[in-house]
């Protein structure tokens, strides 16, 4: 018998639940269902997608997709002791991601996890890059040259008034980045911003401009995390001309600074393991190195161009 793999309807998503969490604490499990569910739910339609696989009507594994914006899908590994319906699996979210046409579909995955990576690249999703994440505990703070002493004034993002300048500032401080720079090939301007405002809890009320006189010097992005009371650098970029001058530090300082002003627990942040110039300047001002995750992904660039939507 062959195996195949549907989108689970709403009657269907108790038993993919309860799949998925077979093997956790009975006193723990009805709990992680019940939260999974809800959370499955709640979005639009075609946003979370939960995949069954089944043979002979047995279900043997559960794949969850989901659409977090117009330009980014996440997934997780198949729920799956078996190889081949893991492979069936990942290759129905690689049609779905594909007929969408969001620029990129990923995961975050332990780098000691080599058999699961080895599935991933096989059936569509190889491995992009290394994320470093540090954090800082805004318990002393760094005594770098301020924005002021620098005469640089931040400006708050306005929809309105100002979005151009962002979207402008976003792809410019995209050029020769050592961030994941191929995703400056697959996604717009437009796309990152877009992506950048569904992470956390804050929408756009953290981002910043920072100007010099009438010159945009860079960009940061902040956002909350209400759950663990802490904020998140989810970009931060220089313009080109303006790097090697201590500006980045400065604005990651500001950062610091209003994260604290908030009475936040911590500033976290994301680098490509391969920044290693970033991540310098980073423990200087205070971060410390945490978990290493890999991303594996499959990028635009792969597949056809297409107006992203849900389906």
């Amino acid at each position: 018998m062959s195996i195949t793999v549907s989108l689970a309807s709403a009657e269907e998503l108790p038993d993919a639940s309860a799949f998925i969490f077979a093997d956790a604490p009975e006193t723990e499990r009805e709990i992680q269902i019940q939260e999974f569910q809800k959370t499955i739910s709640a979005g639009q339609e075609g946003q979370n997608q939960v995949l069954l696989a089944h043979e002979a009507g047995l279900l043997l594994g559960v794949g969850i997709l989901v659409f977090s914006d117009p330009a980014t899908s996440c997934l997780w590994p198949p729920f799956t002791s078996r190889k081949d319906c893991a492979d069936e699996i990942l290759q129905e979210m690689a049609r779905r991601i594909d007929d969408s046409g969001v620029s990129i579909g990923q995961v975050l995955i332990d780098p000691a996890q080599l058999h699961t990576r080895r599935l991933l690249t096989r059936n569509g999703f190889p491995h992009l890059t290394n994320l470093q994440f540090m954090r800082h505990p805004l318990s002393n703070l760094p005594s770098t040259e301020s924005l002021k002493e620098k005469q640089i004034e931040p400006v708050r993002f306005d929809a309105v008034q100002n979005r151009r300048r962002f979207l402008d500032m976003l792809e410019l401080t995209h050029q020769e980045s050592h961030d994941c720079p191929a995703l400056n090939q697959v996604r717009t301007a437009e796309e990152s911003l877009e992506s950048h405002r569904s992470s956390g809890d804050s929408d756009q009320a953290h981002w910043y401009l920072f100007q010099r006189g009438e010159t945009d010097l860079g960009i940061l992005l902040l956002s909350e995390h209400q759950s663990d009371l802490s904020w998140e650098v989810v970009y931060m970029g220089v313009a080109p001309n303006q790097r090697g001058q201590g500006t980045g530090s400065a604005m990651i300082q500001f950062g610091l600074e209003q994260a604290r002003a908030h009475n936040q627990s911590a500033l976290t942040l994301a680098v490509d393991h391969k920044n290693s110039y970033a991540i310098k300047i980073y423990e200087e001002l205070g971060f410390v190195r945490q978990n290493t995750l890999s991303v594996h992904a499959r990028l635009r660039s792969q597949f056809p161009g297409k107006k992203p939507k849900f389906n």
